[in-house]
């Protein structure tokens, strides 16, 4: 040893039992313990990840349904509001019905107006 420099490299070692026997002990590094934990920390993470990134895209799929079954509702709706409208305007409902109705006084039909037809009814005077 007369040229030549001594490299002191300190080792941590950490005992433990081996997780598939519990009576065999082995020795490892503290490095690669660290390692190991920090590796299993990564995936229990990563599958919570996962995990809450699952429920909410299932969150948004039932949203997506409910507001898919809810628009073909209101859709049929509003196809039935449309028929009863056309059926309440046509003209020959509105002739039915009066023709039902039988004549009226003048009085009952001034009952009536509205502001709209009090205009027209005098611009027709």
């Amino acid at each position: 040893m007369n040229n030549k420099t001594l490299i002191y490299k300190p080792t941590l070692e950490y005992h433990h039992a081996n997780r598939k026997s519990k009576n065999k002990n082995e020795t490892i590094s503290l490095k690669d313990w660290i390692k190991e934990i920090l590796t299993n920390c990564f995936l229990f993470l990563l599958g919570i990840c996962i995990f809450v990134l699952t429920i909410g895209i299932a969150y948004n799929t039932y949203l997506l349904i409910k507001i898919k079954v809810e628009k073909i509702s209101l859709i049929k709706e509003n196809q039935a509001l449309k028929k009863e409208y056309q059926f309440l305007t046509s003209r020959e409902v509105i002739l039915k019905k009066a023709k039902t109705l039988g004549p009226v006084s003048y009085t009952h039909l001034r009952a009536h107006e509205t502001s709209l037809h009090l205009v027209c009814r005098l611009l027709l005077e």
